[in-house]
């Protein structure tokens, strides 16, 4: 494909890094391109006056007027003239690449991607510039809907693509195999092709090269959009490379993926418009009217939109509250249940040793002249196993005693309550897993604190959880302290595991958000600890010590009350 790209295309580079623009320059100066470059919005407006680049490349964030503003200013004075039209920008977020691509950029690139990325996505929208200009001025077809083609050997991925793009105004049809997608593109035209790269039989890269053989032998050439599950370099080379125009995860936001069929679309619409003059200037009149009327729409519903995301924020985070308190009352209920029925044969049995007891010390002393030694020997080895056996069953009580403790889970009154309790309680639940952990209990405060009780034993089971799973198989070392400071109570819970990635800490205490492999959490225990702290007044913390592991650091005032807790879930 780089083969027949030619080697004298002229870059537009609108860039206020220095740094960044003179290695961009150097890039593109290795593969024979000419680079102008400017370092403002205006600066670009007045070169554009006097040059025609084949492909301009936007700093989203410019000083003064911002990348997409110039773009759409570009899009709506272009006069005839379609620009290829690059999105660069260091903040690598789904909202910047809608709001880029539909502003009218063809393209979006994060600034920390490969440099053979760049240079393929380069290459790809340079060849398109090729084939803008070998089109220009043959023919017309006038202005259409769109028609779709999504293929995809997953029933329900497809079914949801097609719902989702017909709902943008397109005319979609679905295709779940490559011959089956051939057949239909041979009989009939598409504008664009939604292509899985990897399928059963023939796969994406196949259709695609297919596709591009096919040329004009085809009733319409559609422009490819790469779908894939692994979103790599490599695989975005592979699809780019075999002729696809876009290429983008199956994991990304919908709305990304329809904002990029759009941007598809618009450069299919505009090579289909260049094929006659007058058509051309009609349809660039009402883009650039169409433009206008949906910044001026985007103004208006740009509150409403916030409005409405706050509110579906407000409801997953109930929905996850409901659905883990559940479960835990469920645990609590189960547990109590448990200690009841283990409490009635223990008590049972205590007492059958006592009078066993009882009447052995009778046995003894009726019978101690008629007995041998070796008898008097099997009495007192008698009487020592009995006392052992109870020994066995004052531990089950103690036991017992914890579980009774951790029930109160699906308490959700405010009392007062021994910390110290509900950590012992907590860590016999959790003592299947930490057989090679050792745990250090550095209790130094007073045990007693006002809280609700089975929020707090949540608090206590997600970090104790998390701590030991951060350890995993190997041999380690959980340290629980607990202190009063400054009218705070303090617990920390320190582990010797990997620690905490500065990077991933501010995304912590997200919902949903996990570092655990799929199917092993749900990304729910620390979003609600840390709801649950924030609404007894608290503060929860993550630290990474010097000597390794992660510590989590938990703050409730001292004088805490039920009337200052405002709620400690939502109605």
């Amino acid at each position: 494909m780089e083969s027949s790209l030619s080697s004298d295309h002229r870059i537009l580079l609108v860039e206020d890094s220095e740094t960044q623009a003179l290695r961009l320059e150097f890039l593109f100066a290795e593969q024979g391109w000419q680079t102008e470059r400017a370092s403002t919005a205006e600066e670009a407006v007045d070169k554009l006056e006097r040059i025609v680049p084949d492909l301009i490349i936007l700093d989203h964030y410019l000083p003064g007027l911002k990348g997409v503003e110039l773009c759409k200013l570009i899009r709506r004075n272009a006069n005839g003239w379609n620009p290829s039209i690059l999105m660069f920008t260091a903040e690598d977020a789904s909202a910047v690449q809608s709001e880029s691509l539909e502003s009218g950029a063809d393209d979006y690139l994060s600034k920390s991607a490969d440099d053979s990325i760049l240079l393929l996505r380069v290459r790809t929208l340079l060849r398109k510039s090729e084939n803008n200009r070998r089109t220009a001025g043959k023919g017309n077809t006038g202005f259409r809907q769109a028609r779709l083609l999504a293929v995809d050997d997953s029933p329900s991925y497809l079914q949801y693509l097609v719902h989702e793009l017909s709902s943008d105004g397109h005319t979609v049809e679905a295709a779940n195999n490559g011959p089956d997608a051939l057949e239909k593109i041979t009989l009939r035209g598409y504008d664009c092709v939604l292509l899985d790269i990897v399928m059963p039989g023939m796969d994406g890269i196949e259709v695609c090269q297919t596709i591009s053989q096919m040329g004009a032998n085809l009733p319409r050439h559609p422009l490819v959009l790469m779908l894939t599950a692994h979103e790599n370099p490599s695989e975005m080379a592979r699809g780019l490379e075999s002729g696809a125009d876009d290429f983008v995860g199956k994991s990304s936001d919908v709305t990304v993926v329809k904002s990029r069929v759009r941007a598809l679309l618009r450069r299919k619409l505009f090579q289909d418009a260049l094929k006659d003059k007058e058509i051309e200037i009609l349809r660039v009149q009402a883009a650039r009217e169409a433009a206008e009327l949906k910044a001026d729409l985007v103004g208006q519903i740009t509150e409403k939109n916030r409005d409405l995301e706050e509110t579906n924020r407000r409801l997953k985070e109930t929905q996850m509250h409901l659905v883990h308190t559940a479960n835990m009352a469920s645990l609590g209920q189960l547990v109590a249940g448990i200690a009841h029925e283990i409490n009635n044969p223990i008590s049972f049995i205590d007492n059958n040793c006592y009078l066993i007891t009882e009447k052995l010390e009778a046995l003894a002393e009726g019978c101690d002249a008629f007995l041998s030694p070796a008898h008097k020997k099997l009495i007192q080895s008698g009487r020592e196993r009995l006392s052992e056996a109870r020994m066995g069953l004052e531990r089950v009580k103690e036991l017992i005693g914890k579980l009774r403790t951790f029930s109160r889970l699906d308490e959700g009154e405010f009392k007062k309550i021994n910390v110290h309790e509900s950590i012992d309680s907590v860590l016999l639940l959790l003592q299947h897993r930490n057989r090679r952990i050792t745990v250090d209990k550095q209790f130094t405060s007073d045990p007693m604190l006002n809280c609700a009780p089975g929020q707090l034993n949540q608090v206590l089971m997600n970090i104790l959880a998390n701590a030991m799973d951060a350890i995993g198989d190997q041999p380690g070392k959980i340290t629980i302290c607990t202190s009063v400071q400054e009218g705070w109570y303090c617990i920390a819970v320190r582990d010797s595991g990997a620690g905490v990635p500065v990077a991933i800490r501010p995304r912590l205490f997200q919902p949903f958000f996990t570092t655990k492999p799929v199917g092993s959490g749900t990304g729910l225990g620390l979003a609600i600890s840390h709801s649950i702290i924030r609404a007894h007044r608290g503060q929860i913390d993550v630290l990474s010590p010097d000597g390794g592991g992660a510590e989590f650091r938990i703050r409730i005032p001292l004088n805490l009350s039920q009337e200052m807790v405002h709620a400690i879930y939502p109605n």
